[in-house]
């Protein structure tokens, strides 16, 4: 799917200005080699604490095999849930893989940036430029942003969702010619808009059933053939689905990083 297609609704922008604001905004970070992209999307609250402990021994396995597979991790950049989770696995087994955090500027607390990080504005937040326009200022308001990532872009919008069209955009542009995949763990709405714009886009997905919310509707309606209220899931997103059992993940999930990112792709995972 176009970039400016995916995020022309919520940026303000022409679909030409949202592609040359993207693709600058990536290159500035140090990001413009094209590598396969892993997009993590999830629970940002209300995760079981079995569930998160269960996670994070995931994640610290497939660190290593990020590295290796030389995958460019995506998610959405806070320090809540499934995003803090990866940023803790990326930390403890000290691994190099970029974890670029995507959010929306107006969701998030300034401040709260770690200093190590590469961070960029978008064009049509108000600024597109580097971290000097932050000056002094504070929010007061807004997430933590988490300390365990090393690149931030941070998008147009206010409100949780804003971010997620330019979460498909980026992982597409990020990508290149190469695969890129979508994990989800857990969940709620904004959980089901990132997924219902990654098929749309035709992203393969791994869905890790068990994690609860939106994660374990969908494992369900996969599974069962039944439809998802205010949700698509047809024959074409069927397709792109697959579930994997959280019993199951640490191989299975491994294998299929593997199976995805080892060949070379053309910007979809096949």
């Amino acid at each position: 799917m176009d970039i400016g297609e995916m995020t022309r609704e919520n940026a303000g922008l022409a679909p030409s200005e949202a592609v040359t604001a993207l693709a600058g905004a990536l290159d500035a970070l140090g990001l413009s080699e094209p590598r396969p992209v892993l997009v993590l999307i999830g629970g940002a609250a209300n995760v079981d604490p079995a569930v998160a402990e269960a996670l994070l021994i995931l994640f610290e396995r497939l660190a290593p095999r990020l590295d290796a597979l030389d995958v460019t991790v995506v998610d959405g950049g806070t320090a809540f849930g499934v995003m803090a989770l990866m940023g803790q696995a990326r930390h403890r087994t000290a691994a190099r893989f970029p974890l670029v955090g995507i959010a929306a500027l107006g969701t998030v607390a300034l401040e709260t940036r770690p200093s190590r990080a590469a961070v960029r504005v978008l064009s049509g937040a108000g600024h597109c430029g580097d971290t000097d326009w932050f000056g002094g200022r504070t929010s007061g308001k807004g997430a933590r942003l988490d300390p365990n990532h090393s690149h931030f872009l941070l998008t147009p919008g206010d409100r949780w969702g804003d971010e997620s069209a330019w979460i498909v955009a980026a992982a597409t542009q990020l990508a290149g010619n190469r695969p890129a995949l979508t994990l989800v763990a857990a969940g709620g709405l904004v959980t089901r808009r990132d997924v219902a714009l990654a098929l749309r886009a035709g992203r393969r997905l791994i869905v890790l059933a068990g994690t609860g919310g939106t994660a374990d509707l969908l494992a369900d309606g996969w599974r069962h053939g039944r439809e998802i209220a205010d949700f698509p899931l047809g024959a074409r997103e069927r397709a792109l689905m697959q579930v994997v059992e959280m019993a199951d993940a640490a191989e299975s999930v491994a294998a299929l990083l593997a199976q995805t990112f080892a060949s070379t792709g053309d910007g979809k995972a096949s």
